[in-house]
């Protein structure tokens, strides 16, 4: 599909040069930057991973049974794992250049 956009003269020349350097058009440039970004950003976001985890701990038995251990140590499993993707996300967040979400012009 078309789109038309305007865009500075040095943002133009930065896509074009490494447009070159990898041997695909400007369009492809943009096309897969944006791509990126898309897929960046459509990741869960801290809360919603949050709510998630604290969903499973509330699900968990009262009882303390083998199958209480067995599922204390796979909410644990989860909980590093909801960790590790808050962790990443931040870092996305906090490095030089990136853009607040749904502000492709501002930096956060």
């Amino acid at each position: 599909m078309p789109i038309s956009l305007r865009l500075p003269a040095d943002l133009e020349t930065q896509i074009a040069g490494f447009g070159e350097r990898l041997g695909i058009s400007k369009s492809a440039v943009i096309v897969r930057s944006i791509q990126e970004f898309l897929a960046n950003h459509a990741q869960p976001g801290s809360s919603q991973i949050y709510e998630e985890v604290m969903q499973g701990m509330q699900d968990a038995p009262e009882s303390v049974s083998a199958d209480a251990v067995r599922e204390s140590a796979e909410q644990r499993a989860h909980k590093l794992r909801a960790r590790a993707a808050i962790r990443r996300k931040h870092q996305e967040r906090s490095q030089p250049g990136a853009l607040a979400p749904g502000n492709p012009d501002k930096p956060l």
